[in-house]
């Protein structure tokens, strides 16, 4: 046999370098050992993408909280300015229902003037209308009454317009009666707020 052909007899049956054994390969999803760092990939660890998504979660948490925490306190105070509201109202309208139930025919003015203090000019008009017809009547009895609340409550507020109910008790005196007389009146009464305060606008006689 020919030198030539011994040398491609042993070409054709000897195994390439790169195939002699598969252990020799890296693995292809893994960069080479002997590459820097930078020509490997940035892999974070674990433990670091768990703080950051922790943090986000806390900032998160934090935040609801904190718009919870303001509209709670917005609550608040609307809940505080509407039960201040409600006291005012409360207040305004036993004072008025005292000056409506209470008259002394010897100064029918003094309980016209109370009346203005407190009330819009459509309803001093109409109480001054009804006086003028009443007035010498009570004159003539030489009547007198005084009024007490004895129970009231805020019917609604709505914006810049309010209604009370009042329970009111009128001790009554003339000369016609050797003893006062008691009667018992139920009142509507609607008022509507006038810069910081309430005025008495209308009376419905229950």
């Amino acid at each position: 046999m020919s030198t030539s052909l011994v040398t491609k007899k042993r070409l054709v049956t000897s195994k390439p370098a790169a195939e002699e054994s598969p252990a020799e390969q890296p693995p292809a999803d893994l960069p080479p050992a002997d590459l820097p760092p930078a020509a490997r990939g940035f892999r974070p660890r674990l433990p670091v993408v768990a703080a950051v998504v922790l943090v986000l979660l806390l900032a998160a948490a934090v935040g609801y909280l904190w718009l919870r925490l303001d509209d709670s306190r917005a609550d608040v105070d609307r809940l505080e300015s509407a039960s201040v509201t409600r006291a005012e109202v409360l207040e305004q309208a036993r004072g008025l229902a005292v000056a409506l139930t209470t008259y002394d025919y010897r100064d029918l003015a003094a309980q016209q003037r109370l009346l203005e203090q407190g009330s819009t000019d459509a309803f001093q008009q109409k109480f001054a209308e009804t006086n003028k017809t009443l007035a010498p009547m009570f004159t003539q009895l030489q009547a007198t009454a005084k009024g007490t609340v004895i129970d009231a409550a805020v019917q609604k507020v709505d914006g810049d317009l309010a209604t009370v109910l009042v329970f009111a008790d009128q001790s009554a005196s003339s000369k016609q009666s050797a003893e006062p007389t008691s009667q018992a009146s139920r009142l509507r009464m609607h008022l509507v707020r006038h810069g910081d305060t309430w005025l008495l606008d209308s009376v419905d006689l229950l």
